[in-house]
């Protein structure tokens, strides 16, 4: 079964994503191996999409946490997954390797190879230390979209498309069809820095996207998680999204 670009972006598009794109992933295998491992890094391509949000439900963000916004996104990660599986097999009936990521999820905490050994072979698997999830995924949406040419990484950390800025979310396959990549855009966010003030907890420290440097230059992912896990506490979900609803370009 032959697959062309053309074909695999026009099937992505049939099930519901707003856009898509393919990354070349190939120049970034040595910063993917350090941050993702050896696994990911074996995928020279992916393809990357985006369900938009209803900018209305964002807007509302900036009056107060709404309801409406979690079970959003929510719905629109259940989406987002189910396109990602369904290409993934497409992709394989093709011939390609394909790896659909998980639409929003932390990867353990710590290695898991050879857990189901040591599980099963636990005399109290109750004391074995627990493996939580870090806030950190799998793999980076957010890469596979700048490279694919989705948006650029604003000072949010979050992907801003010149339609509709930051109001979507992100879908990744990462693949080796060798499908002709996308050209990326080049970062438009200048001197703006309105989603770095009006972070509650000051977690975005306004700096333009740089792959060389640590996130943490750019973003205190602890501050972030802490604040969300206190939404979750009081409000009963893990809600924010001002960084989000302020942005110019989503206006």
């Amino acid at each position: 079964m032959e697959m062309t670009k053309e074909e695999i972006i026009a099937f992505v598009k049939s099930q519901g994503a707003d856009l898509c794109g393919i990354a070349d992933l190939s120049d970034k295998k040595d910063y993917i191996k350090k941050l993702y491992g050896e696994y990911f890094s074996s995928f020279p391509r992916a393809v990357s999409f985006a369900i938009f949000y209803p900018k209305d439900v964002l807007q509302r963000q900036l009056e107060g946490p709404t309801r409406d916004y979690f079970n959003t996104a929510d719905t629109m990660n259940k989406e987002i997954n189910a396109i990602s599986l369904k290409t993934a097999k497409l992709l394989e009936r093709a011939g390609f390797r394909a790896y659909p990521v998980t639409a929003s999820d932390g990867r353990p905490s710590a290695d898991t190879k050879g857990l189901h050994q040591k599980v099963a072979e636990a005399d109290d698997p109750l004391a074995l230390p627990k493996i939580d999830k870090e806030y950190m995924g799998d793999f980076s949406h957010r890469l596979a979209a700048a490279k694919a040419g989705l948006g650029w990484v604003g000072k949010s950390c979050s992907i801003i498309n010149p339609e509709v800025g930051p109001c979507l979310r992100l879908g990744t396959i990462l693949t080796d069809a060798p499908f002709a990549p996308d050209s990326e855009i080049s970062e438009r966010c200048g001197s703006c820095t309105k989603c770095k003030d009006i972070c509650p907890v000051k977690a975005l420290h306004g700096r333009t996207f740089n792959c060389d440097e640590d996130a943490c230059e750019r973003y205190d992912a602890e501050k972030c998680t802490e604040f969300v896990q206190n939404m979750l506490n009081i409000f009963g979900s893990r809600n924010c999204a001002l960084c989000l609803a302020v942005c110019p370009w989503g206006k």
